[in-house]
């Protein structure tokens, strides 16, 4: 299995700051025309540091800025940096956008898998070239259109994950059953992030609460007046929802 040392970054700032909750970084859709979006983003980065395990980073921020986002975000958050470049290509491509994802400074990326098995395993295998880094494989989707196309393959996906040795898979806080289904199939080892949270519906501590192990929030963090007290609010809302749970 590949990422054992962004596991463990991940469970080290988990522990430290007491959370379950990664900030999603994209880009508000009033922001694109403005200057400063970098500075804007990584300040809000910055303050929301403390109340978070990790910071995934999308295409938005990186085309409205540079991949260079992604060694500030590392520089300025302290925190494990995700490359969220759902990567979809062809297994040459597909390495080439690892491989630049990382020494951009990424320590784990998220891939698709319905391009099929020669395609995430190239995305695995330039991982492994790296040593330690993670990949993040997407058998399900939040929105509303995950249901037409994926969804129904959602099961097949999960298993090619498991055969190229992911580190772990996307799960829709928006469907805790679909979450639920997940961590049966696939087990302890797979590690479950699960996106949706506040702005498409999803409440703090639900997905954890069927077997996610982080929860992803961005637009309710990232467009609040407030991120800091924002992302300390969510953090302890997941907090007490999932306290009594056993694992």
């Amino acid at each position: 299995m590949v990422g054992e040392r962004f596991r463990s970054q991940l469970t080290e700032k988990s522990r430290e700051n007491n959370s379950k909750l990664i900030l999603a970084l994209d880009v508000a859709e009033g922001d694109v025309e403005k200057e400063g979006i970098d500075k804007k983003y990584l300040n809000i980065l910055a303050k929301a540091k403390d109340s978070i395990a990790a910071v995934k980073i999308g295409y938005p921020l990186v085309l409205e800025t540079n991949l260079e986002i992604l060694t500030r975000a590392k520089k300025r958050g302290k925190v494990p940096v995700i490359a969220d470049f759902k990567i979809a290509d062809i297994p040459y491509t597909n390495r080439q956008i690892t491989r630049s994802a990382y020494r951009a400074g990424a320590d784990g990326v998220i891939a698709h898998a319905f391009v099929g098995q020669d395609s995430l395993e190239a995305v695995v295998q330039a991982t492994r070239e790296e040593g330690g880094r993670g990949v993040i494989v997407l058998p399900a989707m939040s929105h509303e259109g995950g249901k037409m196309f994926i969804q129904p393959v959602s099961n097949k996906m999960l298993e090619l994950a498991k055969k190229v040795k992911a580190t772990g898979i996307i799960g829709p806080a928006t469907r805790p059953e679909d979450v639920e289904n997940l961590r049966t199939k696939a087990g302890k080892d797979l590690l479950i992030f699960t996106p949706g949270i506040g702005a498409q519906g999803a409440m703090p501590g639900d997905a954890i609460r069927c077997g996610a192990d982080y929860e992803i929030v961005g637009r309710a963090i990232y467009t609040s007046e407030n991120p800091k007290k924002e992302a300390e609010k969510i953090r302890k809302k997941i907090n007490k929802r999932t306290e009594n749970l056993s694992r």
